[in-house]
């Protein structure tokens, strides 16, 4: 009986596991300039950040008329956060001002 009960758990858990979880990241470009305050961390804080037409990120649509792309790679520095020294990884990103790369 405990094996039957074993085995069903590990089949639930399997089936629980769909590939509509996963998460996509797809290249975004900015169609148009896009300025927003980012954190930089350190001495410096904060900073006004202007994309420029052209700028390539990987992204995720989160369906909500906003994508987010990642900025910033993760690093050492933004394990134990918050702290002086972390840093902004993601921003969202009103989906008028990117477009997918095919």
């Amino acid at each position: 009986m405990k094996k039957l009960i074993y085995l069903l758990a590990i089949i639930s858990g399997v089936f629980s596991c769909s590939s509509n979880d996963e998460i996509e990241n797809n290249g975004y470009e900015f169609i148009t300039e896009y300025s927003t305050t980012v954190t930089v961390g350190g001495v410096v804080g904060i900073s006004e950040r202007t994309f420029e037409i052209g700028e390539v990120y990987t992204g995720t649509d989160e369906g909500n008329g906003m994508i987010t792309i990642r900025i910033a790679e993760h690093s050492e520095l933004n394990d134990d956060c918050p702290n002086s020294w972390c840093y902004q990884e993601l921003l969202d990103v009103p989906i008028e001002f990117l477009k997918l790369v095919e």
